[in-house]
């Protein structure tokens, strides 16, 4: 397990150059936590994606098949916020969604049109609540 995702998650920086301020922030946030709790990242625009980091555990538990069909449902559910949503245009760019499963937090940030970053982190851990605590 590595104790900060930083270094393997450099090369996101290309994803960041349209996000938001606060989105920006928190990513950074997200890139320099040293808790451990971080367990995957991943960056998608159209049809691709890559994982950009993926926690060592994480990595044992599924096979090449269905840690793939895992990204490519977080993928779609990103695909599913848009940065700009028509109807709501007055509440201006969404700079991220976050959602709370039993064991999983998943932390998706719209950059672009169809494209974005997410985050997924273990539950039982404060380190998403207390970044985004920083910056809101």
């Amino acid at each position: 397990m590595t104790d900060s995702p930083d270094e393997e998650l450099d090369d996101i920086e290309s994803d960041l150059a349209d996000a938001s301020d606060e989105g920006r922030e928190i990513v950074d946030g997200i890139r320099e936590s040293d808790e451990g709790a971080l367990r995957a990242a991943a960056r998608y625009g159209g049809d691709d994606h890559e994982v950009v980091y993926l926690r060592e555990d994480i990595a044992a538990q599924f096979t090449d098949a269905e840690l793939e069909e895992r990204v490519e449902t977080l993928v779609m559910k990103g695909l599913g916020d848009p940065a700009q949503e028509g109807a709501l245009f007055d509440f201006g760019t969404l700079d991220a969604t976050v959602r709370w499963y039993d064991s999983v937090v998943v932390a998706h940030f719209p950059v672009r049109e169809w494209s974005g970053l997410v985050f997924t982190f273990d539950r039982e851990s404060q380190s998403l609540g207390d970044i985004v605590d920083e910056y809101f």
